[in-house]
């Protein structure tokens, strides 16, 4: 069989495939597969306390319009 450039194969002692390494940048074309497929490429937001906190005052309605004209008297 053919190696493909940018495809591993990692085996166990007995020869049996177990995993596959991809080089995702040789290979763009997978990506919309493995998003398909529930594969998540970004990282994940870490938010902060003081942003969940923001989130859940806006969505009690606890903020406060602001206005371009008055930008300096908050």
């Amino acid at each position: 069989m053919a190696q493909v450039a940018g495809i591993t194969i990692d085996r166990t002692l007995r020869g049996k495939p177990t995993f596959v390494r991809i080089d995702l940048r040789r290979h763009a074309h997978l990506i919309p597969v493995l998003e398909d497929n529930g594969v998540e490429l970004d990282p994940p937001i870490k938010w902060t306390a003081k942003m969940k906190r923001s989130f859940a005052q806006a969505k009690n309605g606890e903020t406060v319009l602001g206005d371009i004209n008055n930008f300096w008297n908050v």
